[in-house]
């Protein structure tokens, strides 16, 4: 190994510099030491590697064949190192940050399993998420995108159309197997139903908008969160009302399917929205763009999918 066959890595630099300047003062005076000590260190490693590196007659130094050849292969070293270091910092420099607020489930299920997409796409931007703070009167000022529901206090925010607000209960494919469809029950097969327990929209309202027949003798599963909900239906737990922005990814490539043909149009929307008090950087915009564009592209595949599982109850 090379810290094995010279005695540090500080002989190497030392021995770079006397070579390229050609003196050990001014070696020195780059290096801030004494030449002296210039002097300590190059014997030392010449001891260590058991030849010389320098002709010296009196202040007049020339490299020496081994030297020359350890001075080429140093001098190339040194030279690739500080090119990668300035490509570095140059790509720090260009790094643009950008705040996404967008729930925590968003962000699980349908941002990061897309996120080599964004960045082979977004090369030279790094993402901050936020989770939506409603008490909080500057947040918009703080995030460059928000993707919510939007609601009349966001009349002076500029905002583009993401989603429809749809509630759709899904559940795994092997559940689905094992129990069938929540609108086609089964004689002697009972349901799982999944909640949260903050959950704005319940089951039994979907059950009533969808006229759905009420499950007897269900089971129910409540979390405290609305990611645990997702986890256990992904795990075959049950049944779970979902909405668009979260699982439009999983039942595009298929890990959740349609419990029920019905499917709840609230008539609400998801916008992203961004503060009209803050110019919009270009970069802002293209990423705007990108997310609407992947979204209206689970769409059109989540509806395929709901149309293909449909014609089969």
């Amino acid at each position: 190994m090379l810290r094995q066959r010279i005695p540090s890595s500080s002989s190497l630099f030392t021995f770079e510099t006397v070579a390229r300047l050609g003196s050990f003062s001014d070696a020195a005076t780059e290096l801030n030491v004494t030449q002296p000590a210039i002097s300590r260190s190059i014997r030392k490693l010449e001891t260590h590697l058991g030849y010389s590196l320098f002709d010296r007659h009196g202040r007049w130094i020339k490299l020496t064949y081994n030297g020359d050849k350890l001075y080429r292969a140093t001098s190339m070293a040194f030279s690739t190192v500080a090119e990668s270091l300035r490509e570095i910092e140059q790509r720090k420099e260009n790094q643009e940050v950008v705040a996404i607020s967008m729930s925590p489930v968003a962000v699980n299920y349908w941002f990061i399993p897309r996120m080599s997409k964004f960045k082979m796409q977004f090369p030279d931007v790094s993402l901050s998420f936020t989770d939506y703070n409603c008490d909080n009167e500057n947040f918009a000022r703080e995030v460059d995108l928000n993707i919510r529901l939007s609601s009349p206090h966001d009349a002076d925010m500029h905002r583009w159309p993401f989603a429809d607000e749809r509630i759709i209960a899904l559940c795994s494919p092997k559940y689905f197997a094992a129990n069938g469809a929540l609108d086609k029950l089964q004689d002697g097969v009972s349901h799982s139903l999944i909640e949260w327990r903050d959950q704005r929209y319940g089951l039994d309202e979907f059950f009533h908008a969808t006229g759905l027949q009420t499950i007897k003798n269900a089971q129910f599963l409540r979390f405290a969160n609305y990611s645990s909900v997702m986890h256990a239906a992904l795990q075959g737990q049950g049944v779970a009302l979902t909405w668009v922005t979260e699982c439009a990814l999983l039942v595009a490539q298929g890990a959740l399917v349609p419990a029920c043909a019905q499917v709840v149009k609230t008539g609400r929307r998801y916008h992203v929205l961004a503060s009209n008090l803050n110019p919009m950087r270009p970069v802002v915009e293209e990423i705007r763009d990108w997310l609407i564009a992947q979204m209206r592209s689970d769409e059109k595949k989540m509806t395929a999918k709901l149309r293909e599982r449909c014609s089969s109850y």
